[in-house]
């Protein structure tokens, strides 16, 4: 089990190292910043999380299928968005 735990997090280690998962993070991040001048982070959460899916469904039909690991890099991405837009607006407020 021990093993097994260790293998998985590494292969997630090695899957966030892929370029195309460093765009999915780096997009999400600046589109949730972007959005946060405008609009409240539920909206924001929810408005990045579903093109993320969006651009995910497309590829799942017309590119190179739905990758969970894209998904999950979009989430990290818009999670640390929205924590640094907290920070910004706790220390401009």
């Amino acid at each position: 089990m021990k093993t097994s735990v260790y293998q998985s997090v590494q292969s997630l280690s090695l899957k966030f190292q892929e370029e195309d998962k460093a765009k999915h993070l780096f997009w999400s991040f600046w589109l949730t910043m972007g959005a946060l001048l405008v609009w409240s982070s539920p909206t924001v959460f929810a408005v990045v999380f579903l093109l993320g899916l969006g651009k995910e469904c497309w590829d799942s039909k017309y590119g190179s299928g739905f990758c969970l690991y894209d998904m999950v890099c979009n989430l990290v991405g818009s999670v640390a968005g929205l924590l640094c837009g907290f920070v910004l607006s706790t220390l401009f407020a």
